[in-house]
């Protein structure tokens, strides 16, 4: 009804009277003027309080979520910190924020990035981002603001910094065999270049940059069908002149063939790869008598411990396949390496600490297909054997070994894998197969959360 109609219908309502003294009239008749304005004021009070209760739902509601992003988050880094593959930490992660209330329903979702997409700890391995959102119903505003709904979002970050007690010490068993140059499902990527990719994020998460206090080093312990030992321990370990380039090693035979005593005449030298390749043994025997030099050759060298993220990650570039897969070598030297007892042959900066688990954190870390086809002294047992028991005299030792199993193909090599994988707090084993460069590079950096975990005290904390 507009005004003019309104003017009318009162003018009418009072007899003998005019438009204008029917206004005046109605202006100075005040009676039932505060139920008018009660009336007017009812909707926006109403509306109002409306506001009021749907706000502050909207407030305990995002406090809810922000709690399951939390959790999330917490979760997800208390998995990375301790060893377990990105996949692992998001799946406990969710379940940590479905025990603080979150649900999967229509209008909700949670995501969560290991490392983080965004913010200030975007990329950064260890860390993991949650994000939760939710629709929020409207009970009473909807009808003042026009919309059914609001949308609430949280975003947490974990992070598990390592606080350092112990020493750290990590051996690599690279395979720097032919079969590496082959390609993966990622095109334009060899199994070589993952491998490396893979390595080098381990040795930037486990060399710590303060090495005052603890140490936190690594050796590298490449191997194809002999581990090339270099000039700098030839002699040492096999009592033989070194001949022009052929510095590989093989295996020692005798009481000490599966221990960590260092060579002598009483413990047995090494046996030098020249002279025993004509009577290597495996399934590609005689592709390995024909060989007509060093095999790894001189880019594939042992490197003893070191806290030298720059010329470890150089050794790891310059690694180049070529040869057969006697684990085995690589398995015992990355041990040899880490033992006191070799405190005479590794010196300075390189000697190994002593077997004190208490002082020590003491990994090796395998990466193979688990199938081993060279080896040279009959009397030893066949490579996967020599390899069995060497893992069984290692973790006896206190060291603990990790391995990542690359396309295994066979249940006999998969079991391998399993069994000399050092047994985890909860029973598990820390072993790890996968198929993918993504997965290998997953597992690498789960191992080497795992390893600084074990020398560290983590503060799992929220960080954004």
């Amino acid at each position: 009804m507009n005004v003019t109609r309104l003017m009318k219908v009162v003018a009418a309502r009072l007899p003998g009277r005019g438009w204008s003294d029917a206004v005046t009239t109605l202006w100075r008749n005040q009676s039932g003027g505060t139920t008018v304005l009660m009336a007017a004021a009812v909707p926006v009070v109403v509306g109002g309080l409306g506001i009021g209760v749907d706000t502050s739902v909207w407030y305990m509601e995002k406090r809810r979520v922000q709690q399951q992003a939390d959790a999330a988050a917490l979760g997800a880094a208390r998995l990375l910190a301790s060893g377990q593959v990105a996949a692992d930490a998001r799946a406990a992660g969710i379940r940590d924020a479905q025990r603080n209330g979150y649900t999967a329903v229509t209008g909700a979702s949670i995501t969560i990035n290991t490392p983080p997409t965004s913010g200030a700890y975007a990329g950064k391995t260890g860390a993991a981002e949650a994000v939760v959102v939710r629709q929020l119903p409207s009970m009473f505003s909807s009808y003042l603001l026009g919309s059914a709904a609001r949308t609430v979002r949280a975003r947490s970050v974990g992070y598990t910094p390592p606080v350092q007690k112990k020493n750290l010490e990590v051996g690599l068993v690279l395979d720097v065999s032919s079969s590496m140059a082959g390609s993966t499902e990622t095109a334009g990527v060899t199994k070589m270049e993952a491998q490396q990719d893979a390595a080098k994020q381990l040795i930037n998460i486990a060399v710590q940059a303060n090495q005052s206090v603890f140490t936190s080093r690594v050796a590298l312990a490449p191997f194809s069908s002999s581990v090339n030992v270099g000039s700098a321990y030839f002699n040492t370990v096999t009592n033989k002149n070194l001949s022009g380039s052929w510095s590989g090693v093989v295996e020692r035979t005798g009481s000490h063939k599966f221990t960590d005593e260092p060579p002598n005449a009483t413990n047995r030298y090494f046996g030098d790869f020249r002279g025993k390749r004509s009577g290597a043994m495996g399934d590609y025997a005689s592709y390995v008598q024909g060989l007509n030099s060093q095999t790894p050759g001189a880019a594939n060298v042992i490197r003893p411990l070191s806290s030298s993220k720059a010329s470890l990650e150089t050794a790891v570039d310059s690694l180049t396949p070529a040869g057969t897969t006697a684990a085995h070598l690589g398995l015992a030297w990355a041990w040899y390496m880490m033992s006191p007892k070799w405190n005479t042959i590794f010196t300075g900066a390189n000697l190994p600490n002593a077997y004190n688990t208490t002082n020590t954190y003491k990994a090796i870390v395998v990466l193979s297909d688990f199938d081993f086809n060279s080896y040279y002294e009959s009397g030893n047992g066949t490579a996967n054997y020599q390899f069995e028991q060497l893992c069984t005299q290692i973790k006896a030792a206190g060291v603990k070994i990790f391995t990542i199993g690359y396309n295994v193909a066979s249940t006999s090599d998969n079991n391998r894998r399993i069994n000399c994988a050092s047994p985890t707090e909860d029973g598990q084993s820390y072993t790890f197969t996968t198929t993918t460069v993504d997965g290998l590079i997953a597992a690498f950096q789960a191992v080497a959360a795992a390893t600084v975990g074990g020398a560290s005290e983590a503060t799992l904390r929220i960080v954004e």
